[in-house]
């Protein structure tokens, strides 16, 4: 399997907010048929500082959230970007073909607001 000539997809949220409980932006995606899934970038840019608590953006399913990746967004300024290859999580980094996952944040901040991208070769 390369990745090298894939097909790349991305998901971008505006406006994510880390406050409270960790939420689900989007689920029940699925990449292109028969094709695995590998999360290799994860960029996020805040809005509104990010206050007391860390957060994550996290890609896996509804029952393991960051199963399959994540990139932790530490308490930081306004107008900055926290920009990374994704760590892998307990799942592994890569999507099995044909199996839906989801997108979205750890919450537990006091404030914070984050717009966010993650792109995913699929192979």
């Amino acid at each position: 399997m390369s990745y090298s000539n894939g097909i790349q997809s991305s998901h971008t949220f505006a406006a994510a907010s880390l406050v409270g409980a960790a939420t689900i932006a989007l689920a029940g995606l699925v990449g292109p048929r028969g094709m695995s899934g590998r999360v290799s970038h994860i960029s996020a840019h805040i809005t509104t500082g990010v206050t007391v608590a860390a957060s994550q953006i996290q890609v896996g399913t509804t029952a393991d959230p960051d199963g399959y990746a994540l990139l932790a967004v530490p308490v930081q300024a306004i107008n900055t970007t926290v920009d990374g290859d994704a760590v892998a999580g307990a799942l592994g980094n890569l999507i099995p073909a044909d199996t839906p996952f989801a997108i979205g944040d750890a919450g537990g901040s006091t404030a914070g607001v984050v717009s966010y991208t993650v792109y995913i070769e699929w192979a």
